[in-house]
C-alpha cells in the first residue's frame, strides 16, 4: 500500500535541529499508527535549494505531490514554495508552522540593526503571505500562537495546536540535589532569542556566591558566549560542551532548579520550547520569563517560579527569591512537573491525538469550499 503522506522538510535530512526533530518525530508518530510518510527534503533537490526561487519550479513535482492525501509542510519557507502549483494538489496541505515567523524576523532585524523598532523583511512577509495562501490548514506549537493568528484572521477551525513532547522514558525523574550550593541548570541552545544575554544581565545583579549556575550545550560556535560566561563568573559557573544524554542528564542532576530564560519579545509567545517538556519530565521545579505558554503551565502545576513582568532586573530578583526555597518544597515542585510532563507533553498521547487530526482531515471528502477558500475563507 502507498504511504498517504507527504513530508516536506527545509533541510537536509542530516540536520540534527530542533526543527528537524520535531517534522520527523510527527512523521514517526504517524507511521507508528498506520499512517505511511514519504520525505521530501527541499535542499536535496538542486532547483528548490533557494527559498527565493522554490516555487517557481516546485511545479515539477507536481505529479508526485498528487499522490498524497496528507502534505505536511515544515514551516512556511517551504509551504510558500507550493504557492503556484498548490490549486492542482488534491491532498490536505497543511503548514506548520514551528513559531512566529513574522516576529522571528523581526527580531532578527532589531538585533542586527539595535533598533528596537525594526520590524520584518519584506521577503519574510511576503513568504509568509505566500505560504497562508498555500496551505488548507495550520498546525501551531501553542495556545498563545493559535490565538494570535485566529485575531489575525485564521478561522479557528482551520488551526490547531500539537505540542512539542517528550520520551518519558528516557528522561526519567532526577533525584533531589544534595549539592551544598544553590544550582541553577540550563541545557539547550545560546542564541540571542534564547534569553541568553538576559541571564547573563541577571546572574550578574547576583550577589551570592552560593547561587551557582551549570549551563549545558555549547557549539563551537558558541566560543564567544562561553567566553564572556566564563570571565565574568569565573568558579561561580560550570560551562559544559554539547554531550550526550546519559551525560547531560547527570548533569542536570546536580541542578536545583532548570531556568528557561526566554526574553520578552513578540516572537517568544509562538514557541513552546523542547527543553520544557524535558524540564518537567526530568521532576525538577521550572524556572520561566513571563513570555510565553510555558508561564501558564508553571503557574497551572505549582512546579516552578514565573518572572513577571519578564526584566532583567525581576530575572535576578526570582532567582534569588527561588534559592530561599526550602528543600521539602522544591521536592514538591519537582513531583509537579513531573505529573505535568506525564498529562500533556508524552509522545505517545500526542502521536494519538495529532493521527486522530490527519485522519479527520483525509478522511473527509475532498472539500472543494476548503481548496477554494483555504484558510481565510
Amino acid at each position: 500500500m502507498d504511504n498517504v503522506a507527504l513530508i516536506i522538510s527545509g533541510l537536509p535530512d542530516d540536520s540534527d535541529s530542533a526543527y528537524q526533530y520535531r517534522i520527523k518525530k510527527f512523521a514517526e508518530l504517524l507511521t507508528e499508527r498506520s499512517i505511511g510518510c514519504d520525505f521530501f527534503f527541499l535542499p536535496e533537490n538542486q532547483l528548490l535549494k533557494k527559498v527565493s526561487t522554490s516555487s517557481l519550479f516546485m511545479a515539477l513535482w507536481v505529479s508526485r505531490l498528487r499522490k498524497y492525501e496528507y502534505i505536511y509542510c515544515g514551516a512556511a519557507f517551504v509551504a510558500q514554495a507550493l504557492y503556484l502549483c498548490h490549486s492542482f494538489i488534491p491532498g490536505i496541505i497543511t503548514l506548520d508552522m514551528h513559531g512566529d515567523d513574522i516576529g522571528q524576523s523581526a527580531q532578527a532585524n532589531q538585533l542586527r540593526s539595535g533598533d528596537p523598532s525594526a520590524g520584518p523583511s519584506f521577503m519574510h512577509k511576503l513568504q509568509y503571505s505566500m505560504a497562508l495562501r498555500s496551505a488548507d490548514f495550520i498546525l501551531t506549537q501553542s495556545e498563545w500562537h493559535k490565538s494570535d493568528l485566529i485575531r489575525a484572521g485564521v478561522k479557528p477551525d482551520r488551526i490547531s495546536v500539537v505540542r512539542n513532547g517528550v520520551d518519558l522514558e528516557l528522561f526519567q525523574p532526577l533525584p533531589p540535589t544534595e549539592n551544598p550550593q544553590f544550582t541553577f541548570g540550563y541545557a539547550g541552545e545560546f542564541q540571542t532569542w534564547q534569553g541568553i544575554d538576559d541571564l547573563i544581565s541577571a546572574f550578574e545583579k547576583i550577589s551570592n556566591p552560593e547561587i551557582t549556575m551549570l549551563l549545558i550545550g555549547f557549539r563551537e560556535s558558541n566560543r564567544e558566549i562561553k567566553k564572556t560566561f566564563s570571565e565574568k563568573f569565573g568558579n561561580r559557573i560550570k560551562l559544559v560542551d554539547r554531550t550526550d544524554r546519559k551525560n547531560m542528564l547527570e548533569l542536570l542532576s546536580l541542578a536545583s532548579i532548570l531556568i528557561s530564560p526566554r526574553p520578552n519579545h513578540i516572537a517568544s509567545r509562538a514557541a513552546f520550547p523542547v527543553k520544557f517538556a524535558e524540564y518537567a519530565a526530568l521532576g525538577k521545579p521550572i524556572l520561566v520569563n513571563e513570555v510565553d505558554e510555558t508561564a501558564d503551565f508553571v503557574r497551572n502545576y505549582g512546579c516552578g517560579f514565573i518572572s513577571s513582568p519578564p526584566n532583567v532586573q525581576n530575572l535576578a530578583h526570582t532567582m534569588e527569591q527561588a534559592a530561599l526555597t526550602p528543600k521539602k518544597a522544591l521536592v514538591q515542585m519537582g513531583l509537579r512537573s513531573r505529573k505535568m510532563a506525564e498529562e500533556n507533553f508524552s509522545w505517545p498521547k500526542i502521536g494519538d491525538d495529532y493521527a486522530a487530526l490527519v485522519r479527520s482531515l483525509i478522511e473527509k471528502p475532498k472539500s472543494e469550499e476548503l481548496k477554494k477558500t483555504g484558510i481565510w475563507g
